[in-house]
């Protein structure tokens, strides 16, 4: 069947999600300094951090559990990375304007992404945003990629056709359910050219 809809990711396909620039931002001395890859760990590397994508704890719960990790003199930084890090968000240009221009030419734009509720507070700042025909986000459901659930939660909600859906991720493992589901697939390796081949092999015109 001729493909009819687009599902992006989020994180490293429409964003530039860089957690040590975030981190930067707040902290004094770059990105290599030992305060700044240790807060950036803390926050973003850690399972509570899995546990906010999943919908599983508050942020309040998670801010709990990750401020005793770290020193005193770096728990009111941490505090403020923990609530402001989204203003530092850059939308990938070139796969936003992909998206309109999808959309322009007809196609079902969608969005699935594991993301916390903050997603909610900077989703607007994001092009791609203001024409998408739907979306699932993981702390909203309590599922999350690369898990199944997930994927059919967005096929089910929309009443989508996994052979008539083309979707893009970063994740290797997020790419293989997809495939294994019947999807069409383009891991995004920030080769935009390679994203575009693969568009079109399979009949996508825009």
């Amino acid at each position: 069947m001729a493909v009819k809809n687009i599902i992006f990711d989020m994180g490293q396909v429409l964003i530039d999600y860089c957690p040590e620039r975030y981190t930067a931002a707040f902290l004094p001395g770059g990105q290599e300094t030992e305060d700044c890859k240790l807060v950036t760990r803390v926050l973003f590397g850690e399972d509570t951090w899995l546990q906010l994508d999943e919908g599983r704890i508050t942020e309040s719960e998670a801010l709990a559990k990750m401020l005793p990790k770290l020193p005193e003199r770096l728990q009111k930084p941490a505090r403020e990375l923990f609530y402001g890090w989204q203003s530092y968000i850059r939308p990938i240009p070139e796969t936003n304007s992909l998206a309109l221009a999808l959309h322009e030419a007809g196609y079902g734009i969608y969005i699935l992404s594991n993301t916390g509720v903050r997603l909610h507070v900077y989703s607007h700042r994001i092009p791609a945003f203001t024409i998408i025909d739907g979306a699932v986000y993981s702390a909203d459901v309590q599922q999350i990629k690369p898990g199944e659930a997930i994927f059919h939660t967005l096929l089910s909600r929309y009443s989508l056709k996994p052979d008539e859906c083309f979707f893009i991720d970063d994740n290797t493992e997020n790419i293989q359910t997809a495939a294994k589901l019947g999807l069409h697939t383009h891991q995004y390796k920030r080769n935009f050219s390679a994203l575009e081949n693969d568009l079109h092999h399979v009949g996508i015109q825009w």
